[in-house]
């Protein structure tokens, strides 16, 4: 146990003084300190000032001497730090286990929030609660290897946004920071796949990520978007209907189907039709451009 605390005190010590030199030692002592508390169980300043008998002011006061720009760095390289780890491990194995280890995933979450002070505050619906109800929205760029999920960067955003201000922008400017991050360390994340929810599909997002070197993105679908399969050009709700779910598909436990298909928002890509055990419905997964198409949350691994 000894062992074990003065390792993960001295990770947090190197991380703290090898990339945050200009802090002062107070607020060096004072993160390493909430960072070992951690350890025990001590989620926040309070909680570790109570444990320790000391006033919580002063942690407080020392806090305070921490930009919001070096909070959101120190949040990002401890996640990328992990991370690098994780993938230098999984690539000094076979490409067949690397394929089925390693996806970037990108997703919007509302977080409720009640206070009336607090920045990025709006309303929205709520099917959870069938109500309107007043939060933040956290956009967050995270990364599952094998069966961890780590999370690369966080920020909150707003939900309409506005010039700079909007997820898509706010999103680029998140990724470039943790491709940054990875290059400097020798690991290049763009050959990896990277998926989204369909509200992020677009033009704009292909385009802004095909620049950065990516060429394995996934996109979920909607029953309205329409494609055209075969010469047919319809909604995806009417493609369902003609298509038929195969079994045993490139080790896929689920009903799946895949085709090529084009469409004015997407051009050229792969669309794979599955079946949600869970919804009890037929769900659209889609990537583009053609090639070499990574979907491990399925077991999807094939080739076009």
């Amino acid at each position: 146990m000894q062992h074990h605390l003065i390792k993960s005190a001295m990770y947090f010590q190197i991380l703290l003084f090898s990339n945050f030199r200009k802090m002062t030692s107070q607020l060096q002592e004072t993160l390493l300190l909430l960072s070992t508390g951690h350890l025990f169980g001590l989620d926040n300043p309070n909680q570790v000032a109570t444990a320790l008998a000391i006033p919580s002011a002063n942690l407080y006061r020392h806090l305070k001497d921490f930009s919001l720009y070096q909070w959101k760095s120190l949040l990002m390289r401890i996640g990328c730090a992990v991370a690098l780890a994780e993938i230098q491990d999984a690539e000094s194995k076979s490409a067949s286990t690397q394929s089925r280890r390693i996806t970037l995933s990108v997703d919007d979450t509302n977080d409720p929030r009640y206070g009336k002070l607090l920045s990025y505050r709006y309303k929205w619906w709520s099917k959870k609660h069938n109500n309107t109800i007043s939060g933040r929205n956290v956009l967050g760029i995270t990364i599952k290897i094998g069966s961890m999920i780590i999370p690369l960067n966080m920020r909150i955003v707003s939900k309409q946004g506005r010039g700079n201000t909007d997820k898509l922008s706010c999103f680029v400017a998140m990724l470039k920071a943790v491709l940054d991050f990875f290059d400097t360390s020798g690991v290049d994340l763009r050959k990896y796949p990277i998926t989204f929810d369909s509200w992020y599909g677009s033009y704009n997002l292909v385009e802004s990520l095909s620049d950065m070197g990516f060429d394995n993105i996934l996109i979920h679908g909607k029953s309205n978007y329409v494609m055209d399969i075969d010469n047919k050009t319809a909604k995806l709700s009417a493609h369902k209907k003609q298509i038929q779910l195969r079994q045993k598909q490139w080790g896929c436990s689920k009903l799946s189907y895949r085709t090529k298909a084009t469409s004015r928002t997407f051009g050229s890509f792969v669309l794979l039709f599955f079946l949600d055990m869970a919804k009890s419905e037929q769900c659209w997964c889609l990537a583009t451009p053609y090639g070499r198409v990574k979907y491990s949350e399925y077991g999807l691994n094939i080739t076009v």
